[in-house]
């Protein structure tokens, strides 16, 4: 007899959201639905309201991500406007999505993918949250952890008016800018953002990739899903967080795709289905093909993992600059990657 099992809510994502998974009678898995119960309605309750609202409603889509929203919105407005940043308030924005890039992946990394590999699959459900995770790695690092995304978020609350969700976009420019004072505080925090970042990375290499079991699990062909990746990229197809193009990689590495993000409605198709309020996006010039990955798949992955696999290395002056500032010894380096950063600085 067929079974049904339902796992709702599932909380460690930036909303809720329910799996049904359906067993046949020798109790394998038959079919599968990831569902978004939340009804999205901003594309509704924005219409017919001042183009210069958007950046405040926006960044309300999601609580975890609000920045990359707000700062999307305030770019659609500089281009209706027809303005041009200044180079300093160019770097004021710059400024601000990175440290909510620092805070966001904090989220992550420790509140939501290193309870599950750092206390280890086999623990207890119970343990794996936060509070499981401070008990592995001690409470002082689980106070930095806490206290390094806080001083991100004032970043935020200092240039942009509120942390969870800032409202500072204007056409052209930002609302404010920063002192002698500001600059030093944000500098140190930069720093000690760094350093600890160097700390998780090599927590993440000691206690899951030097462990045979836990590698195993990430290796898996279950959690593999081959499907193109879509990501920013500068004109030398660099990784980019603020401007450039929109690249557009198959499985297999090989460019399908180079857009101005203008002509994103050429591009990106939506695709309603009846299970879910979410819209499920696809390559409109492959056509939906519906939820399928491998060859002829008309899906594609965006975030930090598609933001690697579409550039073909980092900015050398990025790289330069953090190499120096971090004093990275040149052996027992701690960050592995299989660029080659070439070109002047």
């Amino acid at each position: 007899m067929a079974e049904r099992i339902t796992i709702n809510p599932i909380t460690r994502l930036e909303g809720h959201g329910k799996i049904e998974i359906f067993l046949n009678g020798q109790g394998d898995v038959e079919d599968a639905f990831w569902q978004v119960v939340e009804l999205r309605g901003f594309e509704r309750f924005c219409l017919g309201r001042p183009a210069e609202e958007m950046p405040r409603i926006a960044g309300n889509v999601c609580g975890v991500c609000p920045s990359p929203h707000h700062l999307a919105s305030t770019k659609a407005l500089d281009d209706l406007y027809g303005v041009e940043p200044t180079p300093t308030a160019k770097l004021i924005r710059q400024l601000q999505y990175n440290a909510f890039y620092i805070e966001d992946h904090y989220i992550h990394f420790f509140f939501l993918a290193a309870p599950d590999f750092v206390v280890g699959p086999d623990a207890d459900p119970a343990e794996r949250n936060i509070l499981g995770l401070i008990g592995k790695v001690g409470k002082e690092i689980g106070l930095k952890v806490i206290d390094l995304r806080k001083r991100n978020r004032e970043i935020t609350k200092l240039l942009f008016g509120k942390p969870p969700h800032p409202e500072g976009g204007l056409p052209g420019g930002v609302p404010k800018g920063i002192t002698t004072e500001d600059r030093k505080w944000i500098k140190e925090t930069a720093d000690l953002s760094v350093e600890f970042a160097q700390f998780a990375l090599q927590l993440f290499k000691d206690v899951v990739l030097r462990n045979k079991k836990h590698l195993d699990l990430v290796l898996n062909e279950a959690y593999k899903l081959k499907t193109h990746y879509m990501g920013m990229v500068d004109e030398n197809k660099k990784v980019n967080f603020y401007e450039g193009k929109v690249r557009v990689v198959n499985p297999n590495g090989q460019e399908v795709a180079l857009f101005d993000p203008a002509d994103y409605v050429d591009y990106i198709g939506e695709w309603v289905e009846p299970w879910t309020y979410i819209r499920l996006t696809h390559l409109k010039r492959v056509g939906w093909n519906g939820l399928v990955e491998g060859d002829g798949t008309s899906l594609y992955r965006v975030g930090p993992l598609a933001r690697l696999n579409v550039a073909e290395g980092w900015p050398h002056r990025w790289l330069k600059r953090s190499m120096s500032r971090c004093s990275i010894p040149s052996e027992g380096n701690r960050f592995t990657t299989p660029w080659r950063c070439t070109g002047p600085d």
